[in-house]
């Protein structure tokens, strides 16, 4: 089996319009400047494309969806503050939320969420957490983060 990444990078574009030609083999000009894409040739036939970049791409959408408040269908009340966020997102994110909101829960179906035990700079920060992968952690609130994540099942 021959990967990509011994020649050089190729992306689905390059692997679909070369398969259009002839079997699928590795192509011969030059690859995509594109990285993080893999290519595995299983044989003439077939072969096996992974986008590394496709995760990132999906959550930096989720993100900018969540900062414009686009089709979010959920808003978490925290103290004085809410934050509008994405079912989906915060029950692939947290065990926490999925048993909310795919379980008999009144809160699958409320709007508006009163969440308890947490401050509102504390959700702030594993909301960034979980929507960019990203979390500003200080010596001040290390210990609220970690108490949050572990009150929510959420792994950091």
């Amino acid at each position: 089996m021959l990967m990509a990444g011994q020649r050089g990078i190729w992306t689905m574009g390059d692997m679909v319009e070369k398969s259009l030609e002839e079997p699928l083999a590795p192509p011969t000009d030059e690859p995509s400047q594109k990285t993080g894409d893999l290519v595995e040739i299983l044989n003439e036939d077939k072969a096996k494309f992974d986008d590394t970049g496709l995760s990132l791409i999906l959550q930096n959408g989720l993100e900018t969806l969540r900062v414009e408040n686009a089709l979010t269908d959920v808003i978490l009340c925290v103290d004085i503050q809410e934050f509008s966020c994405h079912r989906v997102v915060l029950a692939a994110a947290s065990n926490y939320f999925r048993a909310m909101f795919c379980n008999d829960l009144k809160e699958k179906y409320e709007k508006r969420i009163i969440i308890k035990g947490v401050d509102a700079e504390t959700m702030h920060t594993l909301l960034d957490y979980t929507y960019t992968s990203k979390a500003l952690i200080t010596k001040q609130n290390v210990q609220r983060v970690l108490e949050a994540a572990n009150l929510f099942q959420v792994s950091c």
